[in-house]
């Protein structure tokens, strides 16, 4: 019972004989009322004096002087705790409807299928659905649904969305202390990368060196095979001869893992956003498949790729195969739809360039190619000029400036350094002229390469090295991911 409820009581307990008596009063009994009023002061003063000794009425007092502020506090506390609820759902709205909008950009450029940039077209789509999501995932309010402000920007291939959101949201108990809304306010951010259209020009050497047995074991097949030749010296004849005793050539390692990841592209889905073009090179540039998406066509034309052996043919020359792709390859685009696909050129090589041909088929006859480009000056970190043949022969790294033209017309350059095996020193030719060459390779040529590899690549990452077959398996693999070539894509 509060204390005001006791005082209210006792008064009228005390009270009612006076006030019983008053009514009783007469004319001939006032003496009656006198004793009546006095007994009813007596009573008053007798219970007052009972209750300002009653410590249990000062803890009430005490208790009652508190609950204002205790009211007041639990008050503020769920008005709190209802707003965090509310800003969560808020929340994860804005989160739905960020993701929403990234996914439906890439959605509606992924099956676009006009002529016109389709950017404007995707961000109005993306925000409609955006919008139903947000509003999917609010739930009961106490107030009107916010509109969310949804920003969405689309640079290339990178789509960035911002959902934000305030409100104001009407308080329960804070309103009596003079605070009648509580503001909440937040936001969502996410990017995404979406994958573009590419189209893949691969560029593989075919030149002698790489009729080098895959590994050391391969190489003593190779030589005890050809009587002496360690690297099937330029002929069909005497690869043939390595191959039918069980021994696995660079170029074959090469091949391989093309096909592999060619065929990987075809179980990933990945054939109507990518297409692809085969060249090879040595003294020669040849176009081996046109670019094309039929990938299995692809693998066919890899699969019959040789060692080059045909008249004025046999050396290196990377710089005229650069340069002659160069002028097959068009202006590439940022890679959203199909008509504007980025450009990727796949290199792959061991990096040593030389001039020598054979102007015989199939023949040892040396001579002079004329496309070839020595390096300027001839220096021993790079170019070294041998005399002591029928013609005189350079022999040089790769220059990286072939590769300046591409990379400026805005293709993404991708190198792969096969690294040149020097034979050993058993698995050598007879000849010691040749023999000085393996030599300079060995102690100038491999680390110019290296460096020269990486710099002909649009930035380190796109530059691979590899030496045994696992090796440039896996980094074939990496290149064609690189291009996102390899990865599945789910909507």
């Amino acid at each position: 019972m509060s204390l005001i409820s006791r005082i209210s009581l006792m008064v009228l307990a005390a009270s009612r004989p006076f006030v019983e008596g008053t009514m009783r009063i007469t004319e001939g009994a006032r003496a009656v009322a006198h004793a009546v009023a006095r007994r009813a002061l007596s009573g008053l003063r007798r219970r007052g004096r009972a209750l300002a000794g009653d410590r249990r009425g000062n803890v009430a007092l005490i208790t009652g002087f508190c609950l204002v502020p205790l009211i007041g506090a639990l008050g503020c506390a769920t008005d709190y705790g209802m707003a965090l609820a509310y800003k969560a759902k808020l929340d994860r709205a804005a989160d739905a409807a960020a993701i929403a909008a990234i996914t439906g950009v890439q959605t509606y450029i992924l099956n676009y299928t006009g002529v016109l940039d389709p950017t404007s077209a995707a961000i109005a789509s993306a925000k409609t659905q955006a919008q139903a999501q947000f509003n999917a995932n609010l739930g009961a309010l106490p107030s009107t649904a916010p509109v969310p402000t949804i920003q969405i920007t689309a640079l290339g291939l990178t789509v960035s969305a911002k959902v934000s959101y305030s409100l104001s949201m009407p308080t329960l108990f804070m309103k009596y202390l003079g605070t009648s809304t509580s503001a909440l306010s937040g936001s969502s951010a996410t990017t995404l990368t979406m994958p573009g259209f590419n189209n893949i020009y691969i560029i593989i050497d075919t030149s002698s060196s790489m009729g080098i047995g895959a590994t050391q074991a391969d190489q003593q097949i190779v030589y005890t095979a050809t009587n002496g030749c360690a690297v099937a010296c330029h002929y069909t004849g005497t690869t043939t001869t390595a191959r039918n005793a069980g021994a696995t050539l660079r170029i074959d390692v090469a091949k391989q893992s093309v096909i592999a990841a060619l065929n990987q592209m075809i179980s990933t889905g990945n054939t109507n956003r990518f297409k692809v073009a085969i060249y090879t090179f040595s003294s020669q540039f040849k176009s081996v498949f046109p670019l094309s998406s039929d990938l299995q066509g692809a693998i066919a034309a890899v699969g019959g790729i040789e060692l080059s052996a045909a008249l004025n043919d046999g050396g290196t020359n990377s710089t005229y195969g650069l340069k002659s792709l160069n002028t097959l390859l068009p202006v590439p685009g940022t890679g959203l739809t199909s008509l504007t696909p980025q450009g990727t050129v796949m290199f792959i090589t061991d990096g040593v360039q030389d001039s020598d041909i054979k102007v015989t088929s199939n023949g040892s006859q040396d001579g002079y190619d004329s496309n070839f480009t020595p390096w300027s000056p001839c220096t021993q970190a790079n170019c070294n000029k041998y005399t002591q043949f029928a013609v005189p022969i350079y022999i040089q790294s790769l220059d990286p400036s072939a590769c300046s033209a591409m990379k400026t017309k805005g293709y993404t350059v991708m190198t792969l350094n096969t690294r040149y095996i020097v034979p050993a020193a058993n698995l050598r030719s007879s000849s010691a002229a040749l023999n000085t060459i393996f030599d300079y390779i060995q102690a100038n040529l491999l680390s110019s390469i290296s460096s020269n590899m990486a710099a002909c690549a649009t930035s380190s990452a796109d530059a691979y090295a590899a030496s045994t077959p696992a090796e440039i398996n896996t980094a074939v693999a990496k290149m064609f991911a690189a291009t996102g070539a390899l990865a599945r894509i789910t909507q």
